[in-house]
């Protein structure tokens, strides 16, 4: 972890340039060239991928209800209800996926309005509200409370608190929630090194940037949507636990970090932020441009997906050889985690949420 100084907006300033410059000509990178490797084409990788088939009618409940509680956000919020079904095609009931998707939609409206993005951007009193409204949260999340006067935003949360509530299994609801609020506290802040005070090394990024992503929460949610519960100290019992949990981390770490390359016009052109890994990867390098921190962020990606292959691969060798009532509640979740990351790359390539004027091939509209 370095200092903030002026060097580093000065560098900001010089990376902002050089994309302005890059911008005028054809588009220099194609996402699919950085994220595959040399024996794993991501096209290849997640072809077959298709989002769950309760999707249509669950995005229609999420809107209904969003819009009931006040919190549909018109612009965006077809993009962020589209990706529920991609992050969870193996829910079984279109009503656990409609939960999922109201879920998911909170924390959308949360980040599409006071989150790290837009919180920099919020006057001195609206900064003040988003850190009242998201201990508010986090409070209802612990205590299962609803304030006397709630927020809709709070209104909505405790809705979702009541279905979940009636659906799920009653310990992974406790560590689910804990983790939604682990993902919160950090989430709506300002994250851009200005405002913190410092320069965040890459290692320390990642990190930081697991918890503010929400992954933890969504593949958590997979066991949910499955109805379908891991028991880990079988899985420990098995010998699995280790490598279950290194899978976990990998589908997390693969879907924040490839967001941020997605996202990077988006956050750090556009919102003016340095909270990715594109702009970590930069500051992190005395001497380097754009183009060698966009290859070290691809590079980082890739190296995830080349070990997650591994991982899942060795997960599989050793369930072969496991009792069926160990075995295939975790090969069900191992299939969740492939899910979430190909939905990575297959929905950030269907939404027009990052599609525009862009440096990526996939991300110019056409």
């Amino acid at each position: 972890m370095g200092e903030y100084t002026l060097v580093v907006e000065k560098r900001l300033a010089t990376m902002r340039a050089e994309y302005v410059t890059l911008l005028r000509a054809r588009p220099v990178w194609s996402l699919r060239e950085l994220f595959s490797a040399s024996d794993c084409d991501i096209v290849e990788f997640c072809r077959g991928f298709a989002p769950n088939p309760f999707g249509e009618s669950a995005c229609a409940d999420v809107e209904e209800f969003c819009t009931r509680r006040g919190i549909w956000l018109e612009v965006g919020g077809a993009h962020y209800n589209s990706m529920t079904p991609y992050l969870h095609p193996h829910a079984v009931t279109a009503e656990r996926m409609t939960i999922i998707g109201i879920y998911n939609a909170i924390l959308f409206w949360l980040n599409d309005t006071v989150g790290r993005e837009k919180f920099a951007h919020l006057t001195d009193a609206e900064q003040r509200q988003a850190r009242v409204t998201v201990e508010r949260l986090c409070d209802l999340i612990e205590t299962r409370r609803a304030a006397a006067d709630p927020s809709a935003v709070e209104a909505a949360t405790a809705e979702f608190l009541a279905l979940a509530d009636r659906q799920a299994d009653p310990d992974w609801l406790a560590r689910f929630l804990d983790s939604t609020v682990d993902h919160l506290r950090p989430a709506i802040r300002d994250q851009n090194a200005r405002a913190r005070g410092d320069l965040l090394t890459v290692v320390d990024y990642i990190e930081l940037r697991a918890h503010v992503s929400g992954m933890y929460p969504a593949i958590a949610l997979c066991e949910f949507g499955r109805d379908e519960y891991l028991r880990w100290e079988r899985v420990r019992a098995a010998g699995l636990e280790v490598d279950l949990r290194r899978l976990q981390r990998l589908t997390v770490e693969i879907g924040a970090l490839m967001n941020d390359v997605f996202s990077f016009e988006k956050e750090c052109i556009w919102d003016r932020a340095d909270f990715n890994l594109i702009p970590v990867c930069l500051l992190n390098t005395p001497g380097v441009g754009l183009s060698d921190a966009v290859h070290a962020a691809a590079q980082i990606v890739r190296d995830r997906i080349t070990e997650f292959r591994l991982v899942r691969a060795r997960i599989d060798r050793v369930c072969a050889d496991t009792d069926p009532t160990v075995a295939e509640p975790v090969s069900a979740h191992v299939r969740d985690l492939l899910g979430c990351v190909q939905a990575t790359w297959v929905w950030q390539l269907a939404t027009m949420r990052y599609k525009g004027e862009s440096v990526f091939a996939e991300n110019r509209l056409a």
